[in-house]
């Protein structure tokens, strides 16, 4: 159903409110919005896509709710969608200032996904829409003992736009881009791939020295915690890709770095977003993310910063072969450390460093008291 012409609703109308959409709804968004967000699918494959989104791990048991702004006077499945979203459920580690308690585990709502039909824009409905999906979310789906102390979405459309609404830039939103390239480095037998039975694990290390280093910081700072439903959220996508359109396998999902006592010192999760299809086109655009970048020992003496140092040139060099192994232009990480780029600069290996004003924008609504802490760990793990 549409409105009639001259019809439409004031986006301040009592009558428009929030609910959640039927699955035939579901698929009107999704064709809708197919044009910005089909990348190398075609609109079959975009809408099984989407359907299978929905079962990964971070997605399912109510992990993720989908919402849609509708006149509540009309029936579901005749209503006219007058702008939607996705939310999701994050875990997150917020350390405050000074504090003796430790790290608290807290509640993050992520936002993703928000849309305006083209024949619906230029009426208030998306900024009605964030105004009150801001308020909800303080509350919504929160248990006993749990905290929601915020909101978190990625602006694609610049800083101003979702700041004016309550979600301020926060972060670095900056990454390293490397070309992707055939590297011996990669053949080393220091490297081992990561599978995807491999994450649970290692993600609950990486959760443990987060911890600590939040803890020690003394900072009030924010974090996602990099759990394994992020990374697999991620790999939904890459997996359906490479088994629905490529028809090729992809079970490595990263690599870890061993010394030569054998103990793990450093890995890294990675995925495959393609975003072009095949050819020079696809190659120029597909991108191998490095969703987290961990080093199990930060320590400040010259032989722990070698020893870093060779690990992060050999997790370059591992993710530049794979992205060429994929027909990939590029890698990208998200929000490198000072230490990292410290690091990086004396690897000899060939980057660039790109400062995002307009897209991919971490920005967040501080649900708690006081002004907001730092947002750390901006990687690409967080983004939705």
């Amino acid at each position: 159903m549409e409105f009639p012409p001259g019809s439409l609703p004031l986006s301040t109308s009592p009558d428009l409110h929030l609910t959640h959409p039927t699955p035939a709804e579901c698929q009107r968004i999704w064709t809708v919005v197919y044009d910005s967000w089909g990348d190398a699918l075609d609109l079959p494959q975009f809408l099984a896509e989407s359907e299978h989104l929905l079962a990964v791990p971070l997605a399912r048991d109510g992990g993720m709710t989908l919402w849609i702004l509708v006149d509540k006077n009309l029936s579901p499945n005749e209503r006219p969608i007058l702008a939607s979203c996705e939310t999701f459920k994050k875990k997150g580690l917020l350390a405050r200032e000074g504090a003796t308690d430790g790290v608290q585990d807290v509640v993050l709502r992520g936002i993703a996904s928000v849309f305006c039909d083209p024949a619906y824009r230029g009426r208030g409905y998306a900024v009605r829409m964030m105004r009150e999906i801001g308020e909800v979310l303080k509350t919504w789906q929160v248990g006993e003992g749990e905290t929601c102390v915020g909101s978190l979405l990625y602006s694609d459309i610049g800083k101003v736009y979702y700041a004016k609404l309550g979600w301020k830039p926060v972060g670095s939103n900056r990454h390293l881009v490397f070309s992707a390239k055939n590297q011996e480095g990669a053949k080393s037998d220091k490297v081992r791939l990561l599978m995807d039975a491999d994450l649970g694990e290692l993600c609950k290390r990486d959760e443990e020295l987060a911890r600590n280093r939040l803890n020690q910081s003394g900072k009030a700072a924010l974090m996602v915690v990099p759990d394994a439903r992020h990374m697999r959220w991620h790999h939904g996508k890459e997996d359906f890709m490479c088994a629905n359109v490529l028809e090729k396998e992809c079970p490595c999902k990263g690599v870890l770095i061993r010394n030569t006592m054998g103990e793990d010192r450093a890995w890294t999760i990675w995925t495959r977003r393609f975003y072009g299809g095949r050819g020079d086109t696809g190659r120029r655009e597909n991108t191998l993310y490095i969703l987290r970048l961990v080093f199990d020992n930060e320590g400040a003496t010259e032989q722990d910063k070698a020893e870093m140092q060779e690990s992060l040139k050999m997790i370059i060099e591992a993710a530049q072969a794979e992205a060429e192994h994929w027909g990939m232009g590029a890698v990208k990480l998200w929000d490198p450390s000072p230490l990292v780029i410290e690091l990086m600069q004396g690897t000899g290996l060939e980057y660039k460093m790109v400062q995002r004003d307009q897209d991919c924008i971490a920005s967040l609504m501080w649900y708690g008291d006081g002004d907001a802490p730092e947002f750390v760990a901006n990687e690409k793990y967080a983004w939705l």
